[in-house]
């Protein structure tokens, strides 16, 4: 029966900043995993800390790296050793092998995953020596508390990246660039691609407006030339409309407005088709000349509630025309 090592050496590099040292360097996670703790108490170090821990985050962490992914941001750790052994003429670090000899500062949900992956992860580390707990703690707030989370608008920007053909992410981000550039569109230059902006339609805001209406007909059974098409059409005729309501359109490029009236687009489209046989901006505009009998003042919230409100109201108005309309018949 073989004993385990007491000490191992990895190959590192020495930082020096500030007059602080650290060391960077990467270690097997089934390796280090023994080595860490996520506090200084005298627990189990692979099931006494789940309190701390958001399973999900690890589960999907997980995942990932079960899916041939790699996470490249480095755990940062404090050695219970004063003071380090570092050979210049080797590079390499020597490290104590007992347990929860390294405590983890910041990536305890990225060892946790990597540790629970059915792979042996190779991770990161940075490696800090002789730091006492209010230091260490401090560095734990600095960290995490000056750590921004990505904008959700710009998270879906970025997806334009890794959205596979044929996906609803893709067709999204087409539809939004094609409203964005198309000098027809009364959007162009006004969708905000990295964040919220006001008077201009976020991503997140045009997902949740675009999205509910892919799998609809008539629209799922455009081809992407078309869907860039139809909507452009019955956003000039919103904007027109809009225009002779309230003598501006700049309701057009507000996020609750463009939720509202997408929320009753496939309605609209119906009408259009069923009333004059096409989806022209001239077709668009007689269904939505209806709009100027919406009590406005009552509609001045930007929330869920007061978006769906909005669209009923619309979704009223278009179909109180069409029943004259019938009844004309």
């Amino acid at each position: 029966m073989s004993r385990k090592k007491p000490k191992f050496s990895v190959k590192a590099i020495k930082v020096s900043n500030n007059e602080q040292e650290f060391y960077l360097a990467a270690i097997s996670v089934k390796k280090l995993f023994s080595m860490t703790a996520v506090t200084r108490a005298e627990e189990n170090n692979e099931t006494g800390y789940q309190r701390n821990l958001a399973p999900g985050r690890v589960k999907r962490i997980s995942e990932y790296l079960n899916g041939g992914s790699i996470i490249p941001g480095s755990l940062i750790l404090s050695s219970n050793e004063k003071k380090s052994v570092f050979d210049e003429k080797t590079s390499e670090l020597t490290l104590s092998n007992k347990e929860s000899s390294l405590l983890v500062i910041d990536g305890q949900h990225r060892l946790y995953g990597a540790y629970q992956s059915e792979v042996d992860v190779v991770i990161p580390v940075c490696i800090f020596y002789g730091l006492d707990k209010t230091t260490e703690v401090q560095y734990f707030l600095d960290i995490n508390g000056n750590q921004i989370g990505v904008p959700k608008t710009l998270r879906l920007e970025l997806e334009k990246f890794t959205a596979e053909e044929e996906s609803d992410e893709y067709l999204l981000k087409t539809l939004f660039d094609e409203l964005d550039e198309n000098p027809l569109s009364p959007l162009c230059g006004k969708m905000a691609r990295t964040k919220s902006v006001s008077g201009k339609i976020s991503h997140v805001a045009f997902q949740s407006a675009i999205k509910p209406i892919l799998d609809k007909a008539p629209f799922k059974g455009f081809d992407v030339k078309q869907k860039k098409k139809v909507i452009i059409n019955f956003l000039r005729a919103v904007e027109s409309i809009l225009q002779e309501i309230f003598d501006d359109s700049k309701k057009v490029s507000n996020a609750a407005f463009f939720q509202a009236v997408l929320g009753a687009f496939i309605d609209i489209c119906q009408i259009a088709y069923t009333r004059s046989g096409g989806y022209k901006k001239e077709n668009f505009e007689d269904v939505l000349s209806t709009l100027e009998k919406i009590n406005w003042t009552n509609h001045a919230g930007t929330n869920k509630a007061a978006i769906k409100s909005l669209t009923e109201d619309i979704k009223h108005a278009i179909t109180e025309k069409s029943k004259v309309s019938d009844e004309l018949f």
